[in-house]
């Protein structure tokens, strides 16, 4: 569970940790921690107001690994556009190992699209709004074309994708947000828990299609 706090407590190069504010949002992610920086920092002698989300890395993490993670938030951009919340990602080093982060552009959920327990919200919102019907029918539809070609979108983490309080859709993961099935037969060592993933990422990708019917 997620806890207040006043600061990331880690060594991160490039931030000035101990004089910026954050606050720690979340804790549930598989591979990040999620906080968030809200407030006024002084640089340069001046007064910065900042607010943003910082998705720490938990693993060391060479360049190879960040730019896939790139090249894979750059398909969901292309594919999805303001769905993907603008995101940058940081090589840097925390705790003195290679490593990096993600800061983020701020949202507000309203709730978890993707979790069954939240249809009673979900139904009426996407019969009453056709911006939010529009966006949640692209992620679909682009969703299932990719897990047809062996790439099933990430939709086991919590909170993935969401309804945010202006009424849009938003995917908000930005670490192994694929799953690759092709793996479990081709790498030694995957195990039960990655077809779990994926097996509950397919099953919610039908929810969020069957809200649409």
């Amino acid at each position: 569970m997620a806890k207040d706090s006043d600061h990331l407590p880690d060594d991160v190069a490039c931030l000035n940790t101990r004089s910026m504010p954050a606050t720690l949002v979340s804790t549930v992610g598989f591979n990040c921690d999620v906080w968030q920086s809200a407030g006024v920092i002084v640089s340069a002698g001046e007064r910065v107001s900042v607010n943003f989300v910082i998705k720490q890395h938990r693993f060391a993490c060479d360049l190879h690994k960040i730019r896939a993670y790139q090249r894979d938030y750059r398909r969901l951009r292309e594919a999805f556009a303001d769905i993907v919340p603008q995101a940058w990602f940081v090589a840097t080093r925390i705790n003195a190992e290679h490593n990096m982060l993600v800061l983020a552009a701020t949202h507000r959920p309203w709730f978890d699209l993707a979790r069954p327990g939240n249809e009673e919200e979900a139904r009426p919102l996407l019969a009453q709004s056709t911006k939010t019907r529009a966006q949640l029918t692209l992620f679909v539809r682009v969703a299932r074309e990719w897990a047809r070609e062996g790439r099933v979108i990430d939709l086991y983490g919590r909170e993935n994708l969401v309804v945010d309080r202006d009424r849009n859709v938003r995917y908000l993961d930005s670490f192994g947000v694929f799953f690759y099935p092709d793996l479990m037969h081709a790498v030694a060592g995957i195990d039960e828990d990655y077809q779990y993933r994926i097996d509950i990422s397919l099953q919610r990708l039908s929810y969020v299609e069957s809200l649409l019917n």
